[in-house]
This record gives C-alpha cells, structure tokens and sequence, in this order.
C-alpha cells in the first residue's frame, strides 16, 4: 500500500558484489538520497539494514538536511569515504541580484553577445513547459539530443540503454501530472540546441539531465538554458534551494551557481554485518577509488587535457 510506504531506495548490485543505491535519471555517479518518509525516517532506515546483509553505499548522500542525522541516529556502523562540494543555488532576492553579485560584467556582455548573434540566424526562442501542455515532445527532444552528442558517441545516452527511455517517459508524465516537473529549452528555428528537467518538491529543485546541440557549441545553448532556468526558479513562490545533482567540479555549472552543498560517499552497514567484513569493505572500496582515479588521471594526460 504506497500510502503507508515508509522508504523507498533502489538497490544495484555491482559486479564486485557491494550494493548501491542509485538513481538512473540523474548520473550515477551521483547517487540519490533514498524517499524516506519525514517523519518516521530513523526507524525506516534502521529496518531496511537491518533486512541487508551486506554494507551498502551511499554516494553523493547530502550531510545537510534531514536524511543525514535520520541516518545516523539509526546507530547503523557508518564511514564516510569521501567528501566533496557540489554546485547548488541559494534562491534569496530577486533574479537581477543574484546575477549581478554572481556573475562579472564581462561575463554578461558575452553572454548577450551569444545570443544576439544567435538570434541572427533565425527564430530564437526560449521555452518552458506549461502546466497541463504534452510532456512526451519535450522528453523526445531531449532523447534525442542526448543520443547525438558525445554521450551517444560513448554509447551512453539514455536512448541506448534498454527501457531508459521508456522509464523516462513514464517519470516525466508521472511528475508532470502532480506538478513536480519542470522543463526548459532553447530553440532555433523549431530545433532544439538545448534542454534541462528538473523536479521541484517542497520548496527545493534537483536539476536532471542537461543536453546541447553540439553543431552550435560556440554559442553555449547550454549555458543558455542554465541561466533561463536559474530565472525561472527564482521566480517560483516558496523556492529556496536548487541542487544542481552536478559532479564535483562540474566545469560549467561550477561557474555559474556559485553556492555549494556538502555531499559524501558513505558505507553503511546493519547489525548483522561483522565488523571485519565492514571495514574490508570500506578498504576494498578505498582501493578501488583510487586505482580507477590513478586510470582516469593517467587516460587525461594521453588526452593532453587536465
């Protein structure tokens, strides 16, 4: 009965055999905080490891919050393996504020510059899904969008992995229905060159996917619709934060939301778990950490870049 649903976390078990909760429509290597109910948070998580046998983690868990002390008033074994900074958005004042403490003069002239030299080339619009208007349109868009550029290259885009899409699909008009979605794009000439979502829930936004057409990167559609959408939260009545589900150290959104939430990595295991087990784990995980690190590192600079 899911009016007395007390949690609900999806579990993937990796190859390596340590299960992780994650979220499919926003990057992985993100995670998600489990929906825990308000209320009845500690119990409900206290339950759910008890039922596991094996230490769980938890990436990118936000240690502001509620979900971080329900978490550990579970009395559950804890260890946080990483911390880092991700962007988010203070919504305080008036958009105009925000963008003139946030962003230098000559960022904001080049910024207009883009556009208007955009403009020059057809229709420019900038849209957002309305209340009630098909949402289907918009998540083909960005399908689409995804699956031309890089991501699609690497074989990544959510239209290339089976029933992502449909999934997608089904969230968006399940989301939209309740009034919980909100969409942004930038057209030309009735293409699309860039599109955002984001789920917007008692008073705070979570960015999802962002895509661009690659063809007109020199305009950065991206950044476009980033700053149409920072607008529109700002002027949404009740909103105070925006959490942008980026990377730590996104280079772009790193740039433009200059607020920041503290996120970590964390294993955690129920009474049932030894505590030999539990630190293996943890030392396992470390390892793995920094080898595919060292990888990353040593892939970058055969790649000249940083």
């Amino acid at each position: 009965d899911a009016s007395h649903m007390l949690l609900a976390a999806p579990l993937v078990k990796l190859s390596r055999g340590l299960p992780v909760w994650s979220n499919l429509i926003t990057p992985l290597t993100n995670g998600d905080t489990p929906h825990v109910d308000a209320e009845r948070a500690t119990p409900a998580l206290a339950a759910l490891l008890d039922h596991l046998d094996a230490p769980v983690l938890l990436r990118g868990i936000p240690l502001q919050g509620t979900f971080w002390p329900a978490l550990t008033a579970t009395g559950a074994r804890l260890k946080v393996l990483r911390r880092w900074q991700r962007a988010s958005l203070q919504i305080s004042g008036s958009y105009d504020q925000w963008l003139s403490a946030n962003v230098d003069n000559k960022r904001r002239k080049e910024y207009r510059r883009l556009r208007v030299r955009l403009a020059e080339q057809g229709d420019l619009r900038s849209e957002v899904l309305g209340p009630g208007a098909p949402v289907g349109p918009w998540v083909d868009d960005f399908l689409q969008l995804e699956a031309a550029g890089w991501k699609g290259g690497r074989g990544t885009a959510l239209n290339q992995q089976p029933g992502f899409a449909q999934a997608l699909h089904k969230i968006a008009e399940a989301m939209h229905a309740r009034g919980a979605l909100r969409f942004w794009r930038i057209r030309l000439n009735d293409k699309t060159l860039g599109t955002l979502f984001a789920i917007v829930e008692v008073g705070q936004a979570w960015l999802g996917k962002i895509a661009y057409d690659e063809a007109f990167a020199r305009f950065s559609p991206g950044v476009m619709v980033i700053f149409d959408a920072t607008e529109s939260l700002f002027a949404e009545p009740g909103l105070k934060l925006a959490d942008s589900c980026a990377i730590p150290d996104h280079p772009m959104i790193n740039n433009i939301w200059r607020d920041r939430l503290e996120m970590a990595d964390v294993l955690v295991a129920g009474p049932s778990v030894s505590s030999l087990r539990f630190n293996a784990t943890a030392a396992a995980e470390n390892l793995r950490h920094k080898l595919r690190s060292t990888a990353r590192d040593a892939l970058m600079r055969l790649k000249g870049r940083k």
